[in-house]
């Protein structure tokens, strides 16, 4: 019994250890950045057979893609942008800071527009 206690306290002790190098490094965000990269690149390569299709997803991606671009996400952006808007006239929020929000909200409206564009079936 006391061997495995300590042989929990030692493991603990060392993957502490290990785990604050690797905070400390930041080596957590670029793993975090390989797996997404290699979960996207493995996705990408992924063609349904003949008999499959992958149109409820694309479907699922559309409305999310209304949900965000429609009057729901138009509401949201200026609800958020008439409040940072007083807060800066205030004092209480950066005007650089405004503006990068607003090029945030922006890009955002502007993100199927580009895609299509780019992808060469926008008008």
């Amino acid at each position: 019994m006391k061997n495995t206690a300590v042989a929990v306290q030692v493991a603990t002790f060392y993957g502490r250890a290990a785990w604050y190098w690797l905070a400390k490094h930041k080596a957590l965000g670029n793993m975090a950045c390989v797996v997404a990269a290699s979960t996207i690149l493995v996705l990408v390569q992924y063609e349904p057979a003949a008999a499959q299709n992958l149109d409820a997803l694309q479907n699922a991606a559309d409305r999310l893609v209304q949900f965000f671009t429609g009057p729901f996400g138009r509401s949201i952006g200026a609800i958020a942008f008439i409040g940072m808007f007083l807060a800066a006239a205030f004092g209480y929020w950066s005007w650089g800071a405004l503006l990068r929000v607003g090029g945030s909200l922006a890009g955002m409206f502007a993100a199927a527009e580009l895609v299509d564009f780019l992808a060469g079936s926008g008008t």
